[in-house]
């Protein structure tokens, strides 16, 4: 096992595989992780720790595979802002704005209310794509995730 291989299942599977041997079930940590999937790749940055946590309150999630999940998944998350952006913009028909890294985080230290002012139809699109694929996606992850932790588990 490499480098990349060790810090996973230190970081990701030994911590799930403690919660499956502490009680919980492979169902309720797949439900935990698909809605931590579903909230992680939400393309708002900052804001899913703490929904993540808000979840977990509300639903009576796991809050190890909630975390776990959200913060595996920050690449990711980065990665599908503007394609979320893109697919709320074709659905509402709006015209594509122009997205850049650079751009946008020149805007955000020049400005942050300038900033939620330029790009906050963005952020709504972005949102709308997101709501659009999450649930299927969560729902996909949550079934092959029962199998995964049921392995676990035994």
């Amino acid at each position: 096992m490499g480098a990349v291989g060790a810090w996973l299942a230190r970081r990701v599977r030994d911590p799930l595989v403690a919660e499956l041997r502490q009680g919980a079930t492979p169902e309720g940590l797949a439900n935990s992780a698909a809605v931590g999937a579903a909230i992680g790749l939400l393309p708002f940055l900052g804001a899913t720790t703490f929904l993540c946590f808000l979840a977990g309150r509300l639903a009576r999630l796991n809050h190890v595979a909630l975390q776990t999940v959200n913060f595996l998944l920050y690449p990711a998350q980065i990665a599908l802002i503007v394609p979320f952006v893109r697919l709320g913009e074709a659905v509402t028909g709006a015209e594509p704005m122009p997205l850049s890294p650079t751009l946008i985080a020149s805007r955000f230290a020049e400005s942050p209310a300038a900033f939620l002012s330029e790009f906050g139809m963005a952020g709504l699109h972005g949102a709308l794509g997101w709501a659009l694929v999450m649930p299927a996606v969560a729902w996909l992850l949550g079934l092959a995730l029962r199998g995964t932790f049921r392995r676990l588990a035994s």
